[in-house]
């Protein structure tokens, strides 16, 4: 049996339990959007740089960092570096063209890109600057990439760019004056998903989904969605948006093909993860309780477990979706989606983020430290302070950790030992990096940039 913890952090509720099936499909351009095709204008300058790649971790590292806690030899450094390389969690980019289709790489969130080989821990040095997206976005988040095109959402519409000249494409706007806040961009068989707030009065709560062509940035279809939009999951055809919202449902999920509204729950989805089609939710039904984390059926919504009394955050699957990674106050457990049965793993990590290899956890906490975690036994193998690294995902690809300090630079660390590699700072990133086919992507949250070897 797992220790006893007090719970925490609660998830909030909205007002309405229970499942529906209504409709609220609407199709062709609605009048708060129109497509752009406009070409990108591009620079090119020189990488910034950091420590010496490789070189071990000392007292003197840069700002806001310090030196590794303790360590606990599990694997050598060669068969640690090679897990986090070469084994197949996702399908390779088709056709020599980069792919990341989601925030967390996978419906598995596991922010893990295992078939990066061209920027590496030996060859992240020579990163340089190939171009800057312009004109300058608002709200701009981190991009997805497929079938040769990069895309970037922002708080006004989504850009797609040529991935190898970084030439705009296409532009897909929303209506300023209709819109507000946009989730992140979901990529799913040829088609982009996301959600964006619609200003009303106040005591309301409504989004707009909207479900776009990817090739042409024409739109296929968008509905209603009647509550906030602050998390957003594709999985099995199915879109799941989540927000806590004092007016309505906190998780609604759709089925993208028509916009049926198949079920709602009054808990929150706090990250967006998916196992084997089972999602993991929390919270105070109703705000009268009790406090339950329930796994349901994304297709049907209907609960397959539930446990009382526990507030359990879902931060990523394993590579089979039999088990989610869970953070629950300070602890790291891991639940049985199927059963329910839960195990101890780690304390004193007060996990946000997560990223799964095959050998190790590399975890995010509250107070800005990267931890690294035998995946099996939960030993600490080394720490590392990050400050501002609690706000963002961090990501493993080619065998590099990139860790973002929002609003600050981001770390190329070597996941091995925690040592700081020799690499430009992207500095200002606010959003997590996605590397994909020999090209970092980072966005300050107005313009992308795009690095290369």
């Amino acid at each position: 049996m797992p220790p006893s913890y007090p719970p925490g952090p609660t998830a909030g509720a909205g007002r309405r339990p229970g499942l529906a099936g209504r409709s609220s499909g609407h199709h062709g351009h609605p009048p708060g959007h129109r497509i752009t095709g406009t070409a990108a204008r591009s620079s090119s300058i020189g990488p910034q740089s950091s420590h010496d790649m490789g070189a071990a971790f000392s007292d003197a590292a840069p700002t806001g960092e310090v030196r590794v806690r303790r360590s606990v030899k599990v694997l050598t450094a060669a068969a640690v570096l090679a897990a986090t390389v070469a084994v197949p969690a996702a399908p390779a980019a088709a056709g020599g063209t980069g792919w990341w289709s989601m925030s967390g790489y996978l419906v598995s969130n596991s922010a893990f890109n295992p078939n990066e080989t061209a920027v590496t821990v030996s060859t992240v040095p020579n990163l340089k600057l190939k171009h800057t997206g312009s004109p300058a976005r608002t709200g701009q988040r981190a991009p997805v990439v497929a079938d040769g095109l990069v895309y970037a959402v922002d708080n006004l519409g989504v850009t797609a760019t040529d991935e190898v000249t970084g030439a705009q494409k296409w532009r897909f706007d929303l209506e300023p004056t209709k819109f507000g806040f946009s989730t992140e961009l979901v990529h799913t068989a040829g088609q982009l998903v996301f959600a964006a707030s619609v200003r009303g009065m106040p005591g309301s709560d409504f989004s707009q989904v909207f479900v776009i062509d990817a090739a042409t940035g024409t739109l296929v279809r968008d509905f209603r969605d009647e509550g906030v939009a602050l998390q957003i999951l594709v999985d099995r055809g199915v879109v799941v948006v989540s927000g806590f919202g004092r007016y309505s449902s906190d998780t609604r999920a759709y089925r993208i093909a028509d916009g049926q509204l198949l079920w709602e729950h009054d808990v929150v989805m706090d990250q967006p993860v998916s196992a084997n089609g089972r999602v993991l939710l929390s919270g105070y039904a109703g705000n009268v309780g009790p406090l339950t984390s329930t796994v349901v059926d994304i297709s049907t919504g209907d609960p397959i477990n539930a446990i009382t009394g526990r507030d359990y955050r879902p931060l990523a699957t394993d590579e089979t979706g039999s088990k989610i990674y869970v953070g629950w106050g300070h602890s790291l457990q891991v639940l049985d989606p199927a059963t329910g049965n839960l195990s101890w793993l780690a304390s004193d990590l007060n996990p946000t983020f997560m990223v799964v290899t095959p050998t190790r956890l590399y975890v995010t906490s509250a107070g800005g430290t990267v931890f690294a975690l035998n995946r099996s036994t939960g030993a600490i193998i080394w720490s590392k302070q990050v400050t501002g690294s609690e706000h963002q995902r961090a990501i493993i690809a080619g065998g590099v950790l990139y860790v973002t300090a929002k609003d600050n630079r981001v770390y190329a660390l070597n996941p091995v030992d925690g040592a700081t590699l020799n690499a430009p700072a992207f500095t200002g990133a606010t959003d997590q990096l996605v590397v994909t086919y020999g090209r970092v992507y980072a966005t300050d949250g107005t313009k992308l940039t795009v690095y290369g070897l």
